[in-house]
């Protein structure tokens, strides 16, 4: 586990990296990527959740690289629910993505969730690839509903589960971390 969820410096690809929480300074920054990284419908969400999730920056010698924002949703049991991700084009295929959901996960697991869901269109095939070497499942709304149902989760069905958690994409990447007692 990590002692101090504020900072932490990894080397990636012979870059020292800073993952840190944002501060106010990084918003106009962290916008210019947004837009950059998504098409308006995304972006707009994007923008819109730095007000009310957690957002974590990549940072390489004092400028912005890349972003994670996420929160953990109560459906019963915690999931923790990674809402936007992006990583400045000329740094992607670095490890910096993998390395952001990695502290993501770090922040999940001290929060003790059960399980860990993120989205994605299914034509986002590198995102797709990523979330498949940490571990993650590539389902459906209905097989995500049933697995975290399954696990403890008081949802109704999948309609149930993607009002909970406010996110709508084609493709659901799921990590189970506890299983029932």
């Amino acid at each position: 586990m990590l002692e101090d969820m504020s900072r932490f410096l990894i080397n990636v690809d012979g870059l020292n990296v800073v993952i840190r929480k944002v501060c106010k300074k990084d918003l106009d920054k962290i916008k210019n990527l947004i837009d950059s990284c998504f098409s308006n419908w995304h972006a707009y969400y994007a923008k819109r959740g730095l007000k009310n999730h957690e957002v974590y920056v990549a940072e390489v010698c004092n400028d912005v690289v890349g972003f994670i924002e996420f929160k953990v949703v109560n459906i019963g049991i915690d999931v923790g629910h990674i809402y936007y991700m992006c990583v400045r084009r000329d740094f992607r295929g670095r490890g910096i993505g993998r390395r952001l959901v990695e502290y993501c996960e770090n922040v999940f697991k001290s929060r003790d969730v059960s399980a860990i869901i993120a989205t994605t269109q299914e034509y986002n095939i590198p995102v797709i690839n990523l979330f498949k070497k940490l571990g993650y499942l590539i389902v459906d709304w209905y097989t995500a509903y049933r697995i975290l149902k399954n696990i403890g989760a008081n949802i109704e069905d999948e309609y149930d589960l993607m009002w909970k958690i406010y996110d709508y994409d084609d493709l659901v990447l799921l990590k189970v971390l506890k299983q029932p007692s």
